[in-house]
Parts: structure tokens; C-alpha cells; sequence
């Protein structure tokens, strides 16, 4: 094994070999190079002083990545709770209010997301760079920012999946397609992007292919009210009220917080039918 570099005898050899040290120079600059292209990050770096701040966060995206929306927000505020410079829970809020249209809210957490003091990561960066266009102009087109996410990370699911969620923004969802695909070949967790690559699929009118997603979602989580509610919608969208009923009501049985308004909308267009056919 090599004996690691010690800086005092380097010091000691520099006044006793000052010439040797300048052709040692390169060789040692080159292993430099050659160790910091090894330890280059292959996944977004997640900065944060408090190891707290971090387990809440990663809860947080694992309560988002189920479609507990609350529940996500909620460890999110606990982190920033714990580390108010914590740039990613103050982003994925920020998304939040982008995708569901809460201009106010989302206003109100971008500047609060931007004033981060933290010395953030190259990736992060990025995502501070598009999170300042959208507070801009919330209908911007932040993809070609988001591409460099890509470029910097092509190994991380994540950059795909921000990537998908600038371009499903702008209604680019035969981009989001493509990025949610590579993301799925990436991850160790598919389910929750096979539930976003369903809807993408039915915004395109490609509907075989959302039925199909959608059946592999439920197959990865069959314990989850989600896939199940994702189903239902998909066969509203259809006009087969009764699957969309049975499928949102299997949600509800799971979960009964989850989609018993949806279920009685279905039952009420598919009695309305049934007494149009008679």
C-alpha cells in the first residue's frame, strides 16, 4: 500500500530538493486530477449542515414519491425547521405550488428557497437557476436549463426527473416521456415515475400505453391507494365509469382519506348512462 503524503515531510523535501520537486510537480498534479475525477458525484449533491434536516427530507421525498402531498410538505417545513439554508425541501415546495398552481404560495417559498446561504452544489445550482426564471415567469421554459442537470448527472434518475418536470410545465410531454423512460432504466424505484409517465401518456391521447404503465404500477405497489386512484382517473378519462368507480374505490378501501369523491363521481356518470341505455 502507498504511504499517504504527508504536508511536513513535503515541506522538509521542498528545502532540501527543491529541483526534484519541480519534476515531481506534474506526476503529483496529474494524480490530483486523475482523484478528483474519481470522486466526481454521480448522483445531485444534498447540502445541508444537520444530519436531522437531511432524514426529514429524505422522508419527505419518499412521502411525495407515495402522493402523501401533505405529509411531504410537512416533513419539508420540519427540515427547513431544523436547517432554514436548506436549499432542496424549500425546492420541492416550490414545485409543489408550480404543478398545482398555487401562485401565491409559490411566490412566497421561492423567496424563501432563493435566499439560501448555503454553499450549494453544482446541481443545486442549476435548480436554483430555474427555480429564478419561474419566479420571473412561472410559465417559463426552463429546459434547457434543466438539460445541464442531465449533462452533469447522466447516471442520477433525479436530473431526468427534474428534467420531465420542466418539460411537462411547458407541455412538452413527448419530452417528459423520454425522460421519464431513461429515469426508469436508472432507478432502483420506478413506481413513482411509472405513475407520471402514465399521465404523460395520457395527455398525448396514448392510452394503451397509459393502461399498460399504470398495470405496472399497481404490480409495484399493490399496497398503496395511489395506483389505484392513478387507474381510475385513467378510466374516467376513458369514459369507463365503472372500472373508474371499482378502481377508485379499491384506493379508498386502502386508504379511506383517499378518493371516495372521485368513486361516487364515477358511480354517478355510469348510473346516469345505464338509465340512458334503458
Amino acid at each position: 500500500m502507498a504511504k499517504a503524503l504527508n504536508i511536513k515531510s513535503l515541506k522538509s523535501y521542498t528545502m532540501k530538493k527543491p529541483k526534484a520537486l519541480v519534476l515531481l510537480l506534474p506526476v503529483i498534479l496529474a494524480l490530483v486530477t486523475l482523484c478528483k475525477q474519481e470522486v466526481k458525484e454521480t448522483k445531485i449533491p444534498v447540502t445541508t449542515a444537520s444530519e436531522t434536516a437531511l432524514a426529514l427530507y429524505n422522508e419527505g421525498i419518499t412521502a411525495f414519491d407515495q402522493i402523501y402531498l401533505a405529509q411531504a410538505l410537512d416533513l419539508f417545513d420540519q427540515a427547513l425547521a431544523e436547517d432554514p439554508d436548506f436549499f432542496m425541501p424549500a425546492y420541492e415546495k416550490c414545485i409543489y405550488y408550480l404543478w398545482f398552481e398555487y401562485p401565491e404560495e409559490f411566490k412566497k417559498n421561492a423567496e424563501i428557497a432563493l435566499q439560501s446561504q448555503a454553499e450549494l452544489s453544482e446541481g443545486e445550482l442549476v435548480l436554483k437557476s430555474m427555480l429564478e426564471q419561474w419566479l420571473a415567469d412561472p410559465e417559463a421554459d426552463v429546459t434547457e436549463t434543466a438539460k445541464q442537470l442531465v449533462e452533469l448527472y447522466p447516471e442520477d434518475p433525479d436530473a431526468y426527473w427534474h428534467l420531465a418536470t420542466a418539460q411537462n410545465l411547458i407541455n412538452d410531454y413527448t419530452g417528459a416521456v423520454v425522460s421519464y423512460i431513461k429515469a426508469i432504466e436508472l432507478t432502483d424505484n420506478p413506481a413513482p415515475i411509472y405513475n407520471l409517465l402514465g399521465y404523460a401518456y395520457m395527455e398525448l391521447g396514448q392510452y394503451e400505453k397509459a393502461d399498460s404503465v399504470f398495470n405496472i404500477y399497481i404490480e409495484l405497489e399493490p399496497d398503496l391507494p395511489n395506483p389505484y386512484d392513478s387507474k381510475g382517473d385513467y378510466y374516467m378519462q376513458i369514459e369507463d365509469y365503472g372500472n373508474a368507480y371499482e378502481s377508485y374505490m379499491k384506493a379508498y378501501d386502502i386508504d379511506s382519506l383517499w378518493s371516495y369523491n372521485k368513486a361516487m363521481n364515477a358511480k354517478a356518470l355510469y348510473d346516469s348512462l345505464q338509465v340512458e341505455m334503458e
